[in-house]
């Protein structure tokens, strides 16, 4: 990963990742907003940067995933084959820590825990 500032518009990419991937800062009246984007294009809007760099993580630890015609509540089958902590994270980011602990009937921090592997296990493969 390799932090950046290079404006484009309204939007600067804060952080770059292998295989072409970037987070981007999107400057709006109110809020502002974060993206994540691949080659394949804008991947997902998050309203934090903690949310993109979630999703950057996951994106990571699956490989990549495609979430065209999923639904909304929907799941890419790379998250739904992968491991526990990889599906309660994804729910943590699409929706939020509560709607995954009740997804999963566990407390919210259990989700925190797998959050928290996803982001350790991600930070380590990509050092």
């Amino acid at each position: 990963m390799r932090l950046i500032s290079m404006s484009k518009n309204r939007e600067t990419v804060i952080e770059e990742y292998d295989q072409g991937c970037q987070i981007l800062h999107e400057e709006r009246n109110y809020p502002d907003q974060y993206h994540f984007e691949s080659p394949k294009g804008r991947m997902g809007t998050f309203e934090s940067p903690h949310g993109a760099r979630l999703y950057a993580d996951l994106y990571t630890i699956t490989g990549g995933f495609d979430e065209k015609e999923t639904g909304k509540r929907g799941v890419p089958p790379a998250i739904a084959g992968a491991s526990e902590e990889v599906r309660m994270t994804y729910l943590a980011v699409q929706m939020s820590i509560t709607y995954a602990a009740a997804a999963f009937d566990v407390d919210e921090s259990v989700i925190k825990d797998a959050v928290n592997q996803i982001h350790a296990k991600v930070h380590q493969q990509r050092s």
